[in-house]
């Protein structure tokens, strides 16, 4: 294993690419690239804190389907749990879906928190539940 790391340090060494980043060995390169795409930790709670405020602000738009918006959704919240390390709950998430939807949803969302127990219900659970009123509420 010391060898293959030693070979690859040589190579890298020899290779343009440390040369344009100011790097002498492979893991300053990496360190390099981490802090220019991922941020340094400041800058990746800064990105985080926008990430939560995009959470709060969220809602479902009149013009956009519901799996639109769950898609939007869930890309954001993935991006706060996997690229920032976001420990948001998922009672949080159906709560924040729930509230985030149009008024024409309001009698399934009442189904749902009188029936469902949120704070075990997956979001998969949630998308299943609503999925069939979206349906019935275009007509």
């Amino acid at each position: 294993m010391l060898v293959l790391l030693g070979k690859f340090n040589k190579e890298w060494s020899n290779s343009g690419v440390s040369k344009n980043l100011g790097a002498t060995k492979a893991n300053e390169a990496w360190d390099i690239l981490h802090n220019e795409f991922k941020g340094s930790s400041k800058v990746g709670l800064c990105k985080l804190q926008d990430l939560r405020r995009d959470f709060e602000n969220i809602n479902l738009k009149e013009i956009e389907t519901m799996q639109v918006f769950l898609d939007r959704f869930i890309e954001l919240v993935n991006q706060m749990k996997n690229n920032y390390g976001d420990k948001i709950k998922d009672k949080k998430i159906d709560e924040k879906v729930l509230i985030s939807l149009l008024e024409k949803f309001d009698p399934i969302v009442s189904v749902i928190e009188e029936t469902k127990d949120l704070s075990i219900m997956t979001i998969q659970e949630l998308i299943g539940s609503l999925k069939p009123f979206e349906i019935i509420a275009t007509f």
